[in-house]
């Protein structure tokens, strides 16, 4: 397959509430032989307030955002249709599984285009962060890794290009697109084992084969800055459809006669007994081979992991027990879990899927012009597209809504960011107090370049500011 290397600018970091602004993607065949690139930038979306970090990072500024030729919704399009025509594909990039998916998901979904493009008809998905990661560990000279104060490894990005010499405009997309290639380059020539598994573990279904072909499987695990290993076994599936997998540390017969409610309280022990695999999120693994450069595992033996792994799989009983405690553990969430205050942009996960007669009134939406659009808008069944539709025609072609419409969506946009709670959004205040925060920081240190940026960030807000008042 050909791979998709991308990359976002965004204005924060919520991908639920902040924007992409700027989108840089290369196709490339297995060889990494370029084939196709995409760059392009947008404006700001009516009513979002960036935070002033983020623009300051991307290097953005409020001319940038204010007078780009592109809106956000043209830009998406055009990405959204560049993607269906370069697929099927891998897609990957530096960092992509938790952040540029994410963004991209929500941001697809709130532009009623299909969130799940990148893993849909033959898609699958790579992340090089957590290649990297893997990679480092099992063949150590493979990339000069820097090391912070507490002793972690650092695995950023510029950090990476710095101390391997590769050349990098960071915090560009299209740089950090370039770099990423570069060090994919590395990892396929001197981590080869791990790259080929990174890629057989690129969609779920990979995933789950994998651990009913292989009883006993190494596995990562990188939780605040520690990278850890551990080797365990297939047990079940928990509501999310994740695979649950017992950690062979422990010897399972310790646990076998337990009851339930003594199972509940040592699941939630450590070290950890059950360890979750999330198949769709490019899990490393691999199989029993590796256990030699696991120091805990290879002190039990290799026989005896073996020997433990046998015993989980011929004990049905042991694994419904522990597939009832999570379902029961997530009956009891979803009991207690008030959904009273969920927001139409929060709701990917939680709204269910579109029926036939909205997936159907979204492709006719795309197609139709703005006039016809607001029409389209009232025929959506699901309350969240009929609200993201005339959000959208707000942004793009106000003078299409009637009066009452435009002011519904306009008190809302200014409930929002004028609120003085602290919010899961960014708001005006919000960004007032980080540019005190950051206008302080730079008055010591003399920058007058970003103390400007800061001037016309601060004037940008004022203007917001009154437009929603």
């Amino acid at each position: 397959m050909n791979f998709i290397f991308y990359d976002l600018e965004t204005t924060g970091r919520n991908s639920t509430w902040d924007q992409i602004i700027q989108v840089a993607a290369i196709l490339v065949d297995k060889n990494f032989n370029e084939l196709e690139r995409f760059e392009d930038r947008c404006r700001l979306r009516s009513g979002l307030v960036p935070e002033p970090a983020a623009l300051l990072v991307n290097k953005t500024s409020i001319d940038m955002l204010n007078n780009v030729n592109l809106s956000h919704y043209e830009l998406i399009k055009k990405l959204y249709y560049k993607f269906k025509k370069w697929s099927p594909a891998i897609f990957i990039g530096y960092n992509i599984i938790s952040f540029d998916e994410e963004f991209l998901r929500k941001t697809f979904f709130k532009l009623l285009l299909e969130p799940y493009t990148t893993q849909y008809n033959g898609n699958k998905r790579a992340d090089v962060l957590g290649i990297t990661r893997t990679s480092k560990y099992y063949y150590p000279e493979c990339l000069e890794i820097g090391m912070n104060e507490k002793g972690n490894q650092i695995f950023k990005l510029d950090n990476l290009t710095e101390l391997n010499k590769i050349s990098h405009n960071a915090h560009d997309a299209m740089g950090d697109v370039e770099a990423t290639i570069e060090i994919t380059k590395i990892l396929q020539n001197k981590a080869n084992t791990i790259w080929n598994s990174a890629l057989n573990s690129s969609n779920k279904i990979d995933v789950d084969n994998f651990l009913i072909n292989n009883h006993v499987v190494c596995m990562d695990e990188y939780h605040f800055g520690k990278f850890n290993t551990h080797v365990v076994t297939y047990l079940c599936k928990n509501h999310f459809n994740y695979p649950q997998c017992f950690d062979l540390l422990h010897d399972p017969l310790d646990y076998f006669d337990m009851s339930i409610k003594d199972l509940k309280i040592k699941i939630k022990q450590r070290p950890k007994l059950i360890r979750e695999i999330k198949n769709n999120k490019n899990p490393v693994l691999l199989d029993s081979g590796h256990i030699e450069k696991i120091p805990l595992y290879k002190s039990i033996g290799i026989e005896v992991l073996h020997e433990r792994a046998e015993m989980i799989k011929n004990n049905s009983d042991f694994k419904n027990k522990i597939q009832r405690i999570l379902f029961e553990e997530n009956e009891e969430r979803e009991i207690t879990k008030s959904q009273m205050d969920l927001e139409p942009e929060d709701s990917l996960y939680f709204g269910g899927f579109p029926d036939k007669n909205d997936k159907s009134k979204m492709f006719d939406f795309h197609k139709a012009d703005w006039e016809e659009k607001f029409y389209i808008s009232n025929q959506f069944r699901d309350q969240r597209y009929k609200y993201f539709s005339q959000r959208l025609i707000y942004e793009e072609a106000p003078l299409v809504l009637p009066k009452s419409d435009y002011n519904i969506i306009h008190k809302i946009i200014a409930k929002q960011i004028l609120s003085t709670d602290n919010e899961k959004w960014n708001t005006i205040p919000k960004s007032y107090h980080e540019l005190d925060t950051l206008r302080e920081q730079y008055e010591i240190h003399g920058d007058d370049e970003k103390l400007l940026f800061l001037e016309d960030l601060d004037k940008f807000l004022q203007n917001l500011e009154k437009k929603y008042q």
